[in-house]
């Protein structure tokens, strides 16, 4: 899954569809202002930091705890490809409201979403409490998403707390996995 998203991130922050480098950063902070109904403000929602932050803790972090904890618990490597699929989802459906490419878009389209399928169809097959902990995956991981863009807009738009805050909030989410379904069934 980490590899997956490898090259995800490499079309998001390195070099999208259409040659531009970095171009999930102003894609998305244009996406974000003209929601929030400011397209010319000069304040960007989507710091530098923050695509740092939420990279560190929602993918890699989790990544690195489901690989820790497999195969004794698949929780948190279910939690991953939660995220996998609900980051293809969001990147489809961005594209679906604008009409528009977007970076991250064709390895959503041809890695995210196969892969998960692929994935959840190889663990229903396993003895275990898997479908139930599919679908808290998918949830943890839709959270997950609510969380980050709320958080984003709380800490850079709102100002209502530091940016560091919304840091040790997706660390403390992304640690949860860990802690639930702590044994297999």
């Amino acid at each position: 899954m980490l590899i997956a998203y490898i090259l995800h991130q490499f079309e998001e922050h390195w070099i999208d569809l259409y040659g531009n480098y970095s171009a999930f950063y102003d894609f998305n902070n244009n996406f974000i202002l003209k929601s929030l109904g400011a397209p010319d403000s000069q304040v960007k929602p989507l710091t530098k930091e923050s695509i740092f932050m939420i990279n560190t803790s929602l993918v890699w972090l989790v990544g690195m705890l489901g690989i820790i904890s497999s195969p004794k618990r698949l929780f948190p490597l279910i939690c991953m490809a939660g995220i996998i699929m609900v980051n293809g989802v969001v990147h489809i459906l961005a594209a679906i409201a604008t009409a528009h490419y977007n970076p991250g878009l064709l390895t959503s389209i041809l890695v995210f979403i196969p892969f998960y399928v692929w994935f959840v169809r190889f663990l229903v097959r396993q003895p275990g409490p898997y479908k139930n902990q599919i679908i808290f995956g998918v949830i943890w991981a839709f959270l997950a998403h609510i969380i980050m863009v709320s958080g984003l807009l709380m800490a850079n738009w709102f100002n209502l707390f530091p940016e560091i805050v919304y840091f040790i909030t997706l660390v403390i989410w992304s640690i949860l996995p860990v802690a639930l379904f702590r044994k297999e069934q």
